[in-house]
């Protein structure tokens, strides 16, 4: 248990120490877990935003139903910030990586982050409908075997005022997941 927690720790660490925004590195807007294979929340990292952490348990589940686990293969990675499958603002990106251990699911892990900006009208009452806040984005594969999907983070550049932040910040949450990935499964082959 304690080294499932440590895993969550280290992928926290990995986050603020690459993230581009203020709000990511010093305020600690985030939350970085771990999963088991049926995408059971099993560890959270303990510097984190508790809402982060555990709306990751709704949204891995949500982002499974979409790619269901069968079709998921190494080097995949999510990405959402649907506000009904996730954290329930477009501001907040999900970023989940499917774990394999000799070519068999073991798990997950996810690196949900507050970003700077994500486009639309800036945070405001007088918003009537999700799309003035900006950026919408499905659940969709940022990462498809390991090839980056140029063309979603042209997308998100296009569309946000503080590009080289968000993408950057977007990049360190697959660098945290990247790290917990390669941790699990050194936990998986201490344990055979």
């Amino acid at each position: 248990w304690s080294r499932l927690l440590s895993i969550a720790d280290e992928m926290a660490v990995t986050l603020t120490r690459t993230a581009f925004s203020p709000i990511v590195r010093d305020a600690h807007d985030y939350g970085c877990s771990v999963f088991d294979a049926l995408g059971n929340l099993i560890a959270i990292g303990e510097d984190a935003t508790p809402g982060l952490s555990v709306s990751a348990m709704v949204s891995v589940r949500n982002m499974l139903a979409v790619f269901p686990p069968d079709t998921l293969h190494e080097g995949d990675v999510l990405i959402t910030n649907d506000p009904w499958l996730a954290t329930g603002h477009l501001l907040d990106l999900t970023v989940v990586t499917p774990v394999f251990q000799q070519q068999r699911l073991a798990g997950f892990v996810a690196a949900v982050a507050h970003h700077m900006d994500i486009g639309g009208r800036k945070t405001t009452p007088d918003s009537r409908e999700v799309y003035e806040e900006g950026l919408f984005i499905p659940v969709l594969k940022l990462y498809e075997r390991g090839q980056a999907n140029d063309t979603l983070f042209q997308m998100i550049a296009r569309n946000v005022r503080v590009p080289e932040m968000v993408v950057g910040d977007v990049h360190a949450q697959v660098a945290a997941n990247a790290l917990g990935a390669q941790r699990v499964r050194e936990l998986l082959t201490e344990n055979q």
